[in-house]
């Protein structure tokens, strides 16, 4: 199944060549931990999770057509 994945700020560089914003074929069943995992990215750099505009946890599932934003912690003072 497709998925649109948007990676923010400096997670962009683990984005297939080097977009921020891509389409992903994962398997029926993955998780936001799985594509996670899959494009390399450390867990603790996924700090906020969007999917379809709702804060959602690694754990959620994914399903056909979904977009999956992850945006880095925010730090700074």
């Amino acid at each position: 199944m497709r998925i649109r994945v948007e990676l923010q700020t400096y997670l962009a560089r683990y984005a297939p060549d080097g977009a921020q914003a891509f389409e992903l074929e994962v398997p029926q069943g993955a998780t936001v931990r799985s594509i996670i995992r899959r494009l390399d990215i450390p867990e603790e750099m996924a700090g906020v999770i969007v999917v379809n505009g709702q804060s959602e946890e690694l754990e959620t599932a994914l399903n056909v057509g979904d977009r999956v934003t992850l945006i880095p912690p925010l730090s700074g003072g």
